[in-house]
């Protein structure tokens, strides 16, 4: 299933699954036939991640100039 079509995890929930694969490429059994399909999967969360904080900090940015306008300043 593509990325585009299945449910978004919540952002704490991607942010716990990149931490444990990066505490999987930390780890003294450390595979390197499954680095790469790891780490492309870490690439994949880590852009989920970034697109999920970029709409939230315009949600925010929107917030701060219709409280900046209505306040006056």
């Amino acid at each position: 299933m593509s990325t585009s079509t299945k449910k978004k995890q919540p952002l704490k929930q991607q942010l716990a699954e990149l931490d444990g694969l990066l505490d999987w490429f930390d780890a003294p059994d450390f595979d390197v036939d499954d680095a790469t399909a790891q780490f492309a999967k870490g690439i994949a969360l880590a852009t989920d991640i970034k697109n999920q904080l970029t709409k939230v900090e315009n949600k925010i940015t929107v917030l701060k100039q219709r409280f900046d306008q209505e306040s006056g300043s």
